[in-house]
C-alpha cells in the first residue's frame, strides 16, 4: 500500500519559496511591520538632511536580513559573491534586488537602543496579531541563553557576550544581549521582565536550559515565587543539590531512559527554598553505547519523574529554533563589531524563524518548521 506523499518534497523549492514571500509581504504584511524603524532616518533636525530615495530603506533592509535567514546565509560575506546576483531569489521574495554587504555592515553599524526597541516592538506586533503565545491564559516560559568569547578589532583582549531568549509555544518572545556582565542575571532579568509585560497572563511554570542555569538565576525565581524546571548538566546540578540517599535506586522511564530522583532539599539559593533534582540517562543510540546525561533542578516537589521528564525534554532551546548548530551567534565572526548592530541581528533573525514557523502552521501537521527552512535552504544559491 503507497503512502501519502509528504507536502514539501514534491513542491519546486522556488515555489515554496515565493509563497512564503508572498505570505510575509501579504499575509504578516512584513514590510508595515518595519515601516516604525528609522535607522536611516534623522529626527528633531533644524535642517533636515534631503538625500535622494534610496532603493534600500529600512523596512526593505530589514526584509533582507529576514530572506538571508531564510536562505541560510548565515554571514554577511556571503551576500556579494552567492546573493548580489540572484535576481530569481529576489524576484521570488518580492524584493528589488540584494544589496551588497557595505549597506547591509552599515544598516546594522547605523543602530542604537532606540532602534532595537522598535525591532522588540514588530516582534510583538507580529506575535499579537498572528501567533498564539500571547493569548495563552496559563503559559509556559522557556529560557536559553548562549555565550560567546569575540576578540576586539582595535583594543587587545576579548569580549564577552551572553544572550538570553525566551520562548512560548514555540515563539520567541524576547531577548536580551549583554557585553560583559558579572553573571547571567542581568541578561535573564531582562529577558524576562520583557516577557512578562508580553503575556497576558503570568507564567506557571519557567523552564531554563543552557548555561544560564545558575544559583542567582534560580534564587531569583525562588525570590519572586515562580515554579521552575531546569535542565542543566550533571556537574551543575551535583553542585547545586546535595548527593542522592543511600537507598536511592534508578527507575526506568521507556525503553531507552532511566532517572535518579535525588529528593527534595532546602537550597542554597533561597532561604526556605525547597527544590528536587533529579539525574536523567538515556541512550543516545539505541544500538550504541553512548550515553547522554542531563540533570534536573525544580521546584515541582510532588510531580512524578516521568512528567517532570517531558517537560523537560519538551523545552524551546536556541538551537532547533534557528535549524542551526551555530548560527546566529556562533557562525563565523560577529556580522558588526558594535553590539547594538549584532543584538539588532539577532532580532532580526528570531522575527525571520517566528514568521517561518506561522507560515508552517498553514501548510498542515506534516511540514514541520525545521523541514520547512530545510527545503527552502536547499536552494542552490551558493553555487552561483
Amino acid at each position: 500500500m503507497a503512502t501519502r506523499a509528504a507536502i514539501l518534497p514534491v513542491e519546486p523549492a522556488l515555489d515554496l519559496l515565493q509563497a512564503l514571500g508572498w505570505y510575509a509581504r501579504e499575509v504578516v504584511g512584513i514590510k508595515r511591520l518595519f515601516g516604525h524603524v528609522t535607522v536611516k532616518r534623522r529626527r528633531n533636525l533644524a535642517r533636515p538632511i534631503r538625500r535622494r530615495r534610496s532603493a534600500f530603506r529600512d523596512p526593505v533592509l530589514c526584509y533582507h536580513f529576514v530572506a538571508m535567514a531564510w536562505l541560510g546565509a548565515t554571514r554577511l560575506s556571503q551576500i556579494e559573491p552567492c546573493l548580489e546576483r540572484r535576481d530569481d531569489l529576489a524576484d521570488a521574495l518580492g524584493l528589488p534586488r540584494f544589496c551588497d554587504h557595505t549597506t547591509a555592515h552599515n544598516f546594522l553599524n547605523a543602530f542604537h537602543v532606540t532602534h532595537l526597541r522598535q525591532l522588540d516592538e514588530a516582534n510583538a506586533r507580529l506575535l499579537r496579531e498572528h501567533g498564539s503565545a500571547l493569548a495563552q491564559r496559563a503559559p509556559i516560559l522557556d529560557l536559553d541563553a548562549a555565550k560567546r568569547r569575540a576578540r576586539q578589532a582595535r583594543h587587545r583582549g576579548t569580549r564577552t557576550y551572553r544572550w538570553a531568549v525566551a520562548f512560548s509555544a514555540g515563539e520567541a518572545l524576547a531577548q536580551s544581549l549583554q557585553r560583559d556582565p558579572a553573571d547571567w542575571l542581568p541578561a535573564v532579568h531582562e529577558t524576562f521582565a520583557q516577557a512578562q509585560r508580553l503575556l497576558s497572563a503570568k507564567p506557571r511554570l519557567v523552564r531554563l536550559t543552557g548555561p544560564c542555569v545558575t544559583e542567582t538565576v534560580l534564587g531569583e525565581l525562588a525570590r519572586q515565587r515562580l515554579p521552575y524546571l531546569a535542565t542543566a548538566p550533571w556537574s551543575v546540578v551535583r553542585a547545586l543539590h546535595p548527593p542522592a540517599a543511600a537507598g536511592a535506586r534508578w527507575t526506568a522511564i521507556g525503553s531507552d531512559t532511566r532517572a535518579l530522583d535525588l529528593g527534595a532539599a532546602l537550597a542554597p539559593c533561597q532561604p526556605r527554598h525547597w527544590a528536587r533534582a533529579i539525574l536523567i540517562e538515556r541512550r543516545a543510540d539505541p544500538a550504541g553505547p553512548r550515553l547522554e546525561r542531563a540533570g534536573i533542578v525544580t521546584s515541582l516537589l510532588h510531580d512524578p519523574i516521568p512528567a517532570i521528564a517531558l517537560l523537560s525534554a519538551s523545552t524551546s532551546r536556541i538551537r532547533p529554533f534557528f535549524g542551526h548548530p551555530r548560527w546566529p551567534f556562533g557562525d563565523g565572526k560577529l556580522p558588526s563589531g558594535d553590539p547594538r548592530g549584532t543584538a539588532a541581528f539577532l532580532r532580526l533573525a528570531t522575527i525571520a524563524m517566528n514568521v517561518l514557523r506561522l507560515f508552517a502552521r498553514h501548510l498542515g501537521a506534516d511540514c514541520t518548521p525545521g523541514r520547512l527552512h530545510e527545503r527552502v535552504r536547499a536552494i542552490g544559491w551558493q553555487d552561483a
